[in-house]
């Protein structure tokens, strides 16, 4: 038999080839029928990879689009799974509020590196409900009172290099500059630890965390959720999003801060024993002995922690929770900062009302605290404002973990909901005017007629951002420090429009590049 004829297809082979993928195609044209059969609007979809958004990315701004097209509850696949979306905000406060316990999880992270899994953004069930309720005090306002002082010392050095771009005639990279500051607050509030990133690149602490938010496996990815059996295995073999030198650096660094208050546990403590540090992993350890303090948070109703017995946090726990208060607390807080900034540029009227308020309650950097910018009710506008028009998170999810239906519409166990925080932002029905930069929607007047699920940049309900008060301390002293001294304004860099990424953060495609002009 020659080399070609052993190649050669008989007839019974293409038939039954044929009859293969035949069936794989009826089986895929079955399963992207799921919102047809009960009657949803769907969105588009392409055989195998679903609905072309998520390749697209789509799910950013871009999904502005899908609304109005589809409305506020559509369906959509990713590959071949059912998702759905909603924006409707009826719906949501059911999800979020009223029936919280069918929707208490997350949506799954896949390839999660240990000790990445004890975190509260990958914890489930009584699990995030215990650890949620250990925490919650370490991130209440006495303590984010206590930590506006060393918040203030990272603002010295932001205000420092806005001086050095100021002088050299050059425009700010918002995204560097205000990057250098975040970093230099979680590293000093969240660790500890007192660096200077934008003059001290070779810092252990620096380099790893920059790695932390350098790593693209955006195809391995696609590729375990293709084939998401294959994530056990993947896992076995260490295969992960987070590279493992960052995991072990950060859980380094955690064990060592541990073993060293320890050792200075009875030189330091206070009259309970706690260790005097101030920064967030110090008050980590100490959680488990804490109660909550000002339990109405404005996010919306919390937790209750009433049958939840409190208990220490384990080492992997506490971990964890450091890392995750870096990775949610930097890129968001960066972003927050970089479009404040835009804005007040593009709004010279908004920034000079804002200006006339720091000089009235806070015209000196000793002057900037908790209390202060506590006070400044236009800052407060001015913030808000900002994260509806550009929310630094587009959107997230949800699972269901027990079948639930509301007004006809029925969400199975095991569906993932996509809420889609960007879309309602700038939903006219709720915002008249959505793409104008208007702070006075939230003049003590007008904020009570706004729709609290209309408004989510931090989320809201039970699993609302937990560290919601400290970046927006963080955000306030800043842009208070920069404005004491600079008036912010565009200049031949400044990209206007603003072009957007569109995936599920919301940022500048082309970063943000302001003038800082020096007040006299």
């Amino acid at each position: 038999m020659g080399l070609l004829e052993f190649f050669t297809l008989t007839p019974v082979t293409v038939k039954l080839l044929v009859a293969t993928a035949a069936l794989f195609l009826i089986y895929d044209w079955w399963c992207h029928q799921y919102f047809q059969k009960h009657g949803i609007p769907v969105d588009r979809y392409f055989p195998i990879i679903g609905s072309p958004m998520f390749l697209k990315k789509g799910i950013g701004y871009k999904f502005v689009e899908y609304q109005k097209k589809y409305g506020r509850i559509f369906g959509s696949y990713f590959f071949r799974t059912p998702m759905i979306c909603i924006t409707d905000v009826d719906f949501l406060k059911q999800i979020m509020v009223k029936n919280f316990s069918h929707f208490v999880n997350r949506r799954s992270t896949l390839l999660s590196r240990k000790p990445m899994k004890r975190g509260l953004l990958g914890l489930k069930d009584d699990d995030w409900k215990t650890v949620r309720s250990v925490v919650t005090p370490a991130f209440s306002a006495s303590k984010m009172k206590q930590m506006s002082s060393m918040i203030n010392e990272c603002c010295d050095t932001l205000v420092t290099n806005f001086e050095k771009m100021a002088k050299e005639g050059k425009p700010v990279n918002c995204k560097t500059l205000y990057g250098g500051f975040t970093m230099d607050s979680i590293a000093w509030c969240g660790f500890g630890l007192k660096v200077d990133s934008l003059s001290s690149e070779h810092n252990e602490f620096v380099e790893h965390a920059r790695l932390a938010f350098s790593f693209r496996r955006s195809a391995l990815l696609l590729f375990i959720t293709f084939v998401p059996f294959l994530n056990p295995i993947l896992e076995y073999f260490d295969v992960a999003l987070m590279p493992a030198e960052v995991a072990t650096f950060f859980t380094h660094v955690t064990d060592e801060a541990r073993r060293l208050r320890n050792k200075e546990r009875h030189q330091g403590a206070d009259q309970n024993g706690h260790n005097k540090n101030i920064d967030t992993l110090q008050l980590l350890l100490n959680a488990h002995n804490e109660t909550a303090e000002d339990e109405e948070n404005e996010a919306g109703p919390q937790l209750n922690t009433s049958k939840v017995v409190k208990r220490p946090l384990t080492k992997d726990e506490v971990t964890a929770q450091g890392i995750t208060f870096f990775l949610a607390g930097y890129e968001t807080t960066n972003t927050l900062l970089g479009f404040a900034s835009y804005l007040l540029a593009l709004n010279q009227d908004c920034q000079e009302k804002l200006y006339s308020e720091i000089l009235d309650v806070a015209p000196s950097r000793e002057l900037v605290s908790y209390d202060t910018v506590g006070k400044m009710n236009y800052l407060d506008m001015v913030i808000s404002e900002s994260l509806r028009y550009y929310p630094p998170v587009a959107g997230f999810f949800r699972t269901c973990n027990k079948t639930f239906t509301y007004d006809g519409t029925t969400i199975e166990k095991g569906r993932s909901v996509l809420i889609h925080v960007y879309a309602m932002h700038h939903d006219e029905k709720y915002w008249p005017n959505p793409e104008k930069f208007d702070p006075e929607r939230f003049s003590p007047e007008r904020k009570s007629t706004i729709h609290p699920m209309a408004y989510l940049p931090f989320g809201f309900g039970p699993r609302s951002c937990i560290g919601m008060r400290f970046a927006l301390l963080e955000a306030k002293m800043a842009l208070v420090r920069v404005l004491q001294q600079y008036r912010l304004d565009v200049g031949p860099e400044t990209q206007i429009p603003m072009k957007l990424h569109g995936g599920i953060f919301t940022a500048p495609r082309e970063g943000i590049q302001l003038r800082p002009v020096p007040r006299q």
